[in-house]
């Protein structure tokens, strides 16, 4: 067991006590300011942490938030107990990576502990409703080998068409927009920006994005319905739409009306 989480004798389970409560006290401070951590803690909030997380420990407060916390060795057979012995449930485990459900004050003494390697800030738990299971793993995986801020693709179902509002929100993000498909976006963007999406009420879910994407590959700006119907029928006047090319083949068996001339019966088709 690591010397963070001192469980052996009174005086250490004394001291464990006061030091949360001190968190605590600390994270409440009277007018609704920040806390101001002292310098060691700060310290390690950044160097093993992100600012989300620096910001959450000094906001305090009792409301419980999701972290990904990476660890030296697998999860479950290493740290679970540890985990469960100070009252820090897993909301979700893979090899060296945990998604943690985490109070403001047990966010340094665990980052004390020398086999956590870092915590991220997630977002708060109810979010992870909007994510899919497999985009949840394979973010986690990424965060464990320390690859999560290279760019994947991931789509986005939005409650309704995006506008230019929306996109800018998605953009604003660290994402790029790959492709639009009627409320469906496809986007590029590393995994640790993921929370900007997670927060992003106009997105509904999230998942990973297949290699064979559908859609309409964005090449340049597309115009948006804030147009009205004389501009959109002065654009299409200066740029007219390609041709659908989806003419229906005539049927050699079934005329298909005034626009197609049924076929001549076979010679001798009419000999008895």
């Amino acid at each position: 067991m690591s010397a963070s989480f001192p469980r052996n004798s009174r005086p250490a389970t004394a001291a464990l006590l006061l030091l949360s409560a001190a968190f605590l006290l600390a994270g409440c401070p009277a007018g609704g300011k920040l806390a101001v951590l002292p310098p060691g803690e700060e310290e390690l909030l950044r160097a093993k942490g992100d600012e989300r997380l620096l910001v959450a420990v000094r906001d305090g407060g009792k409301e419980p938030f999701a972290a990904v916390a990476v660890f030296r060795g697998d999860v479950f057979l290493r740290h679970s107990a540890k985990l469960e012995q100070a009252s820090i449930p897993p909301l979700n485990m893979l090899g060296n990576t945990a998604i943690l459900l985490l109070q403001p004050g047990q966010v340094v003494p665990l980052l004390k502990d020398p086999d956590v390697r870092r915590i991220a800030w997630f977002g708060p738990r109810g979010r992870l409703a909007r994510l899919d299971p497999s985009l949840e793993l394979d973010a986690m995986a990424r965060y464990g080998d320390g690859t999560d801020g290279k760019d994947r693709t991931i789509l986005l179902r939005c409650r309704d068409v995006p506008g230019v509002a929306e996109e800018g929100s998605v953009t604003a993000a660290g994402y790029r927009i790959v492709t639009r498909a009627g409320p469906n976006l496809v986007v590029s963007g590393p995994y640790n920006r993921l929370p900007e999406l997670l927060g992003n009420d106009r997105i509904i879910y999230l998942e990973k994005a297949s290699n064979q994407a559908t859609g309409n590959k964005v090449e340049k700006d597309v115009p948006h319905s804030t147009e009205s119907v004389s501009d959109m029928k002065e654009r299409e006047a200066k740029e007219p739409l390609p041709p659908r090319g989806d003419v229906a083949i005539p049927s050699h068996r079934i005329p298909r009306g005034d626009n197609t001339v049924a076929p001549a019966p076979p010679a001798g088709a009419d000999r008895k």
